[in-house]
C-alpha cells in the first residue's frame, strides 16, 4: 500500500490533469469581449486558444506546494505513536537490565547444565558446562529477547538525554556494543574448547566462560550508566 503523502498527491496530479483537460474541452466563444475571469479550476485569460490547456497546467503545478502543504499537519506522525514506541524501549531495556542482573546472580546455576545420567562410581548426576546460555540473555539467541539490537533501541532514546550528558550517553552506548559482542564471543569459544577438541578441556571452559562474565559485567554497568542519564524508572 503506498504511503497517505504518495497517495493524495498523485491524487492532487491527476485531478489538475482532469481540470486541464475539462477546461481546454469547455471553451465556447463569448458573445461579448472576454474579460479576465478568477476560477479555482480554470484560471485562464485566452480562452479557446491552443495554448490554453500547457498555460492552465503550469499554473496548476505552481500551486502545487501549497495544496500539498495544506495536508502536511495531517501526515505528520500521532504523537501518541511515537509515545507508545517510546515506552516500549524504555520498557525493553529495563527488563534486558533486570535479566543480566539476574544472569550474573545466578551465574555458576544458569551456567551449568544437569542431565540425568549419573556418574557410575560416585553416583552423582552428570554436569557440564553450558556457555551459550549467555547468548539467551543478552540478546543474541532471539528477536523476542528485550536486549535484540539493543544499542539501536539505546540511539532511539537519544532525545531524552539531557545536552549535557551527551558525551556520556554516547560512551555508554559503545561500552555496551564492545561488550556484549565479546562475552558472545568468548561464551562461543567457551562451548567448544572442551575435551572433544584438540588442547581443550574443563579448564578452558572455565578460563572463557569466566571472560565471558566480565564482559556481562561490563555491559550490565554500561547499560547501567544508559539508564541512570536517561532517568529510567
Amino acid at each position: 500500500m503506498l504511503p497517505l503523502s504518495r497517495t493524495l498527491a498523485s491524487t492532487a496530479v491527476l485531478l489538475l490533469l482532469y481540470g486541464a483537460s475539462s477546461c481546454s474541452s469547455s471553451a465556447f466563444v463569448p458573445t461579448k469581449p472576454l474579460q479576465r475571469q478568477h476560477s479555482s479550476v480554470c484560471m485562464t485569460s485566452r480562452q479557446g486558444t491552443d495554448d490554453e490547456p500547457l498555460s492552465l497546467l503550469r499554473r496548476q503545478l505552481l500551486e502545487m506546494p501549497v495544496f500539498l502543504a495544506t495536508f502536511s499537519a495531517l501526515l505528520r506522525p500521532q504523537p501518541v505513536l511515537a509515545k507508545d514506541t517510546l515506552d516500549e524501549d524504555k520498557a525493553k531495556i529495563l527488563k534486558g537490565y533486570e535479566r543480566l542482573t539476574y544472569l550474573l546472580d545466578n551465574w555458576d546455576k544458569l551456567t551449568t547444565k544437569c542431565g540425568v545420567e549419573k556418574d557410575p562410581f560416585s553416583g552423582e548426576q552428570v554436569c557440564e558446562k553450558n556457555p551459550l546460555v549467555v547468548q539467551e540473555y543478552i540478546g543474541y539467541k532471539s528477536m523476542n529477547d528485550p536486549l535484540f539490537k539493543a544499542d539501536k533501541t539505546l540511539r532511539r532514546l537519544e532525545d531524552l538525554v539531557p545536552a549535557a550528558r551527551d558525551a556520556d550517553y554516547f560512551d555508554a552506548v559503545e561500552r555496551w556494543s564492545t561488550a556484549v559482542e565479546e562475552a558472545s564471543g568468548m561464551a562461543y569459544t567457551s562451548s567448544w574448547a572442551g575435551p572433544q577438541n584438540p588442547n581443550g578441556g574443563d579448564d578452558s571452559i572455565a578460563y572463557y566462560l569466566e571472560r565471558a562474565k566480565k564482559q556481562v559485567t561490563d555491559a550490565r554497568d554500561a547499560l547501567a550508566t544508559a539508564i541512570s542519564i536517561l532517568q529510567l524508572k
